[in-house]
């Protein structure tokens, strides 16, 4: 059986002597894991439209459960991505939650738009890296079903009060009338808001993918941001990430020099 389908590349591995497996992302399958003959030849037919971060319409033949590509064409490579290891490192972080969220099966419409939309902005240094960083980690949350409650204190329902705070780890609001009657201090997971990242918050998660990407705040408000987006992942995802690990290692070596 042969299926043709556009996807992007977020891993790669080599087995044998000249072929992969490669792990596409797909609208239709979720993530497929698809094993092309003689990938490792330079003079590989495929090697453009199969390497890592490719956008490309594959025709894909089934046999015994497993997948094995029968011919590739590139859409969008993101070449520029291998120009800049930061920006490498953030893409890689992208692809490696991808990869460990969406299953074989899976609708991942949404999840491959933000993802493309993302590596777009990142290639052509459209928006900083910490910016996309703050909007995929949320809102790729919220398009596999972890959605914060963010429309009103959990308690008393107040949309907005004088003081906000956001419960990381109960992925929710609470006033900050209600947050001092419980009892709740400021720690790790309960971190007081602005006014501007609250709206923020609120603005990644529920807008349009076609305004998703149309906003600024300032570097103070950015740095909370990013803050809580990378909480909120890591402790709901419950694991780290070694790609954010180097991405990060490489923000502070940037931060030093």
């Amino acid at each position: 059986m042969l299926v043709t389908v556009m996807g992007l590349v977020i891993a790669e591995r080599n087995t044998g002597e000249n072929d992969r497996f490669i792990d596409i992302l797909t609208a239709e399958y979720g993530v497929i894991e698809v094993c092309v003959k003689g990938a490792q030849k330079i003079t590989g037919k495929n090697n453009s439209s199969t390497q890592l971060f490719a956008y490309s319409k594959f025709c894909i033949r089934k046999r015994n459960d497993r997948f094995y590509l029968n011919s590739s064409e590139p859409e969008r490579v993101f070449f520029k991505l291998r120009l800049d290891m930061k920006k490498l490192a953030l893409a890689s972080y992208f692809a490696e939650i991808s990869r460990y969220c969406v299953t074989t099966g899976q609708s991942a419409k949404d999840a491959m738009s933000l993802l493309l939309n993302c590596l777009h902005f990142l290639s052509e240094d459209l928006r900083s890296c910490e910016f996309l960083k703050s909007v995929f980690e949320l809102r790729f949350m919220s398009e596999i079903g972890m959605l914060p409650q963010l429309i009103g204190c959990r308690d008393c329902y107040k949309y907005e009060a004088d003081e906000m705070y956001f419960m990381v780890d109960r992925a929710c609001l609470i006033c900050g009338d209600d947050f001092e009657y419980k009892g709740y201090e400021e720690n790790y997971y309960h971190i007081r808001l602005t006014k501007t990242v609250l709206h923020t918050l609120r603005f990644i998660c529920l807008s349009d993918m076609n305004r998703l990407f149309n906003f600024k705040i300032g570097e103070e408000s950015q740095r909370l941001l990013n803050e809580i987006t990378e909480k909120y992942i890591l402790a709901h995802l419950s694991r780290s990430f070694k790609t954010l690990d180097f991405y990060k290692q490489i923000c502070e070596e940037e931060t030093m020099t």
